[in-house]
């Protein structure tokens, strides 16, 4: 049983038990002279960079791809800091002159370089007592004679993926930034610093923007549902904030038309409440799967429901029991298992709080071998807030073995509509990050994903909000972008 597996081995096995810092001369890489020829999708996965690291940029994007120093760490709750520091004229004598630490690998001696940077990014920055380092980043536009600091968000910076990973992609955004929009050399240096300031690695890269032209609004519209399929939600609804702002989630919901939607974060919220806004808001040939435990999660689907399953996931050592709804529905004269979740939040990798979501992830993966033996031709969809924020271990706890003929389950690409970028999480007010949060997973062996995408209504033109029936600001009701997937029966 996956749960009976042992916290370390799992970590041991996944690359993420801790490491301490080398405290031997910093060292330098360089990126390859010819980036890949590929379109950079940023979904963490890192396939289009083609095992390279390096600057690509395009006419209003910036992606940079660089390895982490301590792999068994996410770089934004890790006990090193990494400092991305930016020339965006690749000019030592514009921007604040600062000076850098790095070893020549011919001679292998210490050096020294100075460079003009306009933009510092310190993802894990120093903390306000001496000594220690907190969680997020810390980001500063500088001049010559200033430094002013600034949001993520004024420059459209983020990378994927959120867990921890051997190389990070990031992003910045040409259009919010006027120093990158000029067409000529840029030079970015990745710094790993440890606490206290040793320079611990350095990875420099140059490379030529194109000439900036910033992009359009969005005109990819919504699809329509499958005719022979079903359309599968996920939401967190941040507290319960449909019942203070009801309005943009019934347009999400009205424009998107889902036949299932897997709901987070109706905290402190009863089920009759829940149901009283599903009626109004949904339609009352809507039903709803929910207890009243306090723990958020609730399923609310228009197919027919075969079996709900409301007792409580099993606790561990006291602890409160998982936050997980399950349930059994027929579509198409085809079953499926329906899960929505909500793992604990926050920590890094090797933290209490991955072990939890470790130990969740091994409950509900135990729970859906149960319905699995009982619905052996079931296809399964297990969709919510993962809060992959330290390892990437519960994911793959909870899609070993459950699907068709003991198949692993696939997450889905859930790209933001008309976008590059795989992003489910967007607070600007943070300082972490927006970053990839929700997750589906579907059993591939029975039920085909055709389409499935984020939607982040800020992007999108007029048009496309005026024919959906959407408002710019509808996605900002929450701080997690709704996450959708179109499944087809295999057999159709």
């Amino acid at each position: 049983m996956i749960t009976k597996l042992s916290i370390s081995m799992l970590l041991l096995l996944s690359g993420c038990a801790s490491t301490q810092l080398s405290s031997d001369e910093p060292s330098v890489s360089q990126a390859p002279s010819t980036p890949p020829p590929a379109q950079i999708i940023l979904d963490g996965e890192l396939d289009d960079w083609y095992g390279q690291t390096g600057i690509r940029a395009d006419n209003d994007e910036v992606f940079i791809c660089f390895e982490s120093f301590d792999d068994s760490q996410a770089i934004q709750a890790a006990d090193f800091t990494t400092r991305i520091r930016i020339d965006a004229d690749a000019d030592s004598t514009t921007g604040m002159r600062q000076m850098y630490h790095t070893k020549d690998q011919a001679s292998e001696q210490p050096m020294m370089l100075s460079q003009g940077v306009d933009l510092t990014i310190d993802i894990s920055p120093e903390g306000r007592d001496f000594g220690t380092l907190r969680g997020g980043s810390n980001t500063r536009m500088h001049t010559a004679d200033s430094t002013q600091r600034i949001s993520h968000a004024d420059v459209g910076f983020y990378f994927l993926p959120t867990h921890n990973s051997p190389k990070y992609e990031a992003r910045l955004d040409r259009s919010r930034l006027p120093i990158l929009q000029h067409d000529g050399p840029i030079n970015i240096v990745v710094e790993h610093r440890a606490i206290g300031g040793e320079v611990l690695r350095t990875q420099s890269f140059t490379d030529t923007l194109p000439k900036y032209a910033p992009n359009k609004p969005i005109n990819t519209p919504i699809s329509h549902p499958p005719k022979d399929g079903v359309r599968i939600m996920s939401a967190n609804v941040l507290y319960s904030s449909p019942l203070r702002d009801p309005e943009p989630f019934a347009r999400v919901i009205n424009a998107n038309k889902p036949d299932v939607v897997l709901y987070q974060e109706w905290f402190k919220t009863t089920k009759e409440d829940v149901r009283a806004w599903i009626d109004e808001h949904h339609g009352k040939d809507w039903s709803l799967i929910m207890t009243d435990d306090g723990s958020g999660v609730a399923i609310a689907t228009k197919l027919d429901v075969i079996e709900t399953i409301s007792k409580s996931v099993v606790e561990h050592r006291g602890d409160r029991p998982s936050r997980v709804i399950a349930a059994v529905v027929e579509a198409h004269d085809e079953q499926l298992i329906l899960i929505s979740l909500h793992l604990k939040c926050c920590g890094g990798a090797d933290s209490e709080e991955d072990h939890k979501r470790i130990m969740q992830a091994g409950q509900i993966h135990d729970l859906v071998l149960e319905l699995r033996n009982k619905y052996p031709d079931a296809g399964v969809v297990i969709g919510g807030d993962f809060n992959l924020v330290g390892s990437r271990i519960p994911l793959e706890v909870m899609s070993e073995g459950i699907g068709r003929d003991g198949q692993n389950l696939v997450p889905v690409p859930t790209t933001c509509l008309g976008t590059q970028s795989m992003l489910t999480w967007v607070d600007p007010k943070s300082s972490f990050t927006p970053g990839r949060l929700d997750w589906i997973l579907v059993d591939d062996r029975a039920w085909t994903p055709v389409n499935s995408w984020s939607l982040d209504t800020e992007r999108l033109s007029d048009e496309v909000l005026k024919d959906a029936g959407l408002e710019r600001e509808d996605s900002r009701a929450t701080d997690h972008l709704p996450i959708f997937v179109d499944l087809v029966p295999l057999n159709k």
